[in-house]
């Protein structure tokens, strides 16, 4: 029977160097903590850790937001001179990861990083807090779609084409800038006249991500944009003069947006905008309207988007 705590105790050992091997942990530091720094990737090598430090210059935080976007990563040593200290961060699906735990080196930077280097070996690589980081979302994205926008009144339904770029500044919460612009020219009749028009869409979205998921994304915002509705008059009878004019009004709505990946960074995505158009803009001859924008105002489209970091 005394085989038996000998041979658990072999095989936690091997498990233990298995998540070892795999686990990862980068130190990064600012220009004026790199001997710091040296310390602490010594110090790691002391109790079994194998660390790797990706210099940045004075960005630190950069280094440790493109750290942190390491699959592989389980810990990452920030140095930092004023003060000086360790800072230790454990991936956490973020841009930059959870601060656990800060030791001072002003008076003793060898301890400090002792210390730092057993704590990461106990938490990280040999006790029971090893667990794979969460999915961490893409800081940057560029979608290309289509849209098509439905407002009462007898201009729409519209066809747009809509260009974006998106940036995430937490895991939950994003901000969004867009243009959706008509690819063609719309014909209107009424009585012996004609005209053509086009909208254009310029704004910006705010959305909170409350499910965020390796392949699924679902995010509810507001949205906000400017709406230029242009009209160039075309005379079907002579002896009347052609006629260019432009209205701008704005939409304001909210957005229900799903996203769902089809590669690591490609992203199929479904949205949908409800809101109003304030004023009202229309279409008008002296003696007759062609049509305008409700107060009303709803948009779906689908699209792709590209994730990056």
């Amino acid at each position: 029977m005394s085989r038996l705590p000998c041979a658990l105790a072999c095989a936690a050992t091997l498990l233990a160097l298995c998540q070892s091997a795999r686990a990862e942990t980068l130190v990064v530091s600012d220009q004026s903590s790199a001997e710091l720094c040296e310390v602490v990737e010594f110090e790691l090598g002391e109790v079994g850790i194998s660390a790797r430090a990706p210099r940045s210059g004075d960005n630190e935080r950069r280094a440790r937001r493109k750290a942190s976007a390491r699959e592989s990563v389980e810990a990452v040593a920030s140095c930092k001179s004023e003060p000086a200290r360790i800072d230790v961060f454990y991936p956490d699906g973020s841009r930059v990861g959870r601060l656990v735990f800060s030791v001072p080196a002003d008076d003793d930077p060898t301890s400090a990083a002792v210390y730092a280097s057993e704590r990461i070996r106990s938490e990280r690589l040999v006790g029971d807090a090893v667990a794979s980081a969460p999915f961490a979302p893409g800081i940057w994205w560029l979608g290309l779609g289509g849209d098509v926008l439905l407002s009462p009144g007898g201009i729409a339904p519209l066809g747009l084409i809509t260009v974006d770029i998106g940036y995430r500044f937490h895991r939950h919460w994003s901000l969004s800038g867009f243009a959706s612009v008509q690819p063609y020219s719309q014909t209107l009749r009424t009585q012996n006249l004609e005209t053509k028009q086009r909208l254009d869409q310029f704004g910006i979205a705010l959305a909170y991500h409350p499910l965020v998921r390796e392949r699924v994304d679902l995010a509810i915002g507001g949205r906000a944009s400017a709406s230029r509705l242009g009209a160039n008059g075309q005379p079907s009878t002579s002896g009347l003069d052609s006629q260019r004019d432009a209205a701008w009004t704005a939409f304001v709505g909210g957005r229900l947006t799903l996203r769902v990946a089809v590669h690591k960074r490609v992203w199929l995505r479904l949205q949908g905008d409800v809101g109003a158009f304030a004023p009202r803009a229309e279409i008008a001859a002296p003696s007759s309207t062609f049509g305008s924008l409700g107060e009303f105002g709803a948009q779906t489209g689908l699209g792709l988007e590209v994730h990056f970091r």
